[in-house]
């Protein structure tokens, strides 16, 4: 029998916490280069790693600078509320 799909939660989080994740993707992105170039551990758990690094960009929508070979918080229409208290 199929898994039935659960709807999907919407987490409330503070600017600095948003930032702080972008900051945690692209650590992850350093890593996960290194970890490539080294290539010393189990391809799987590589895998592993990327897809989650994958997910949080997907789930934050982060956007990538190819000038600054990073992520960034979404800019225009998509950029961070700032009317929000911090």
């Amino acid at each position: 029998m199929p898994k039935k799909k659960e709807p999907m939660k919407t987490i409330k989080i503070t600017e600095a916490s948003y930032y702080d994740l972008i900051n945690k993707v692209n650590s992850f992105d350093r890593i996960l280069d290194n970890i490539r170039e080294m290539n010393d551990v189990y391809l799987s758990d590589l895998n592993i790693l990327d897809l989650i690094r994958c997910k949080l960009v997907h789930a934050l929508d982060l956007e990538w600078n190819s000038n600054n070979h990073r992520y960034e918080a979404p800019k225009g229409d998509k950029a961070w509320p700032t009317d929000l208290k911090r």
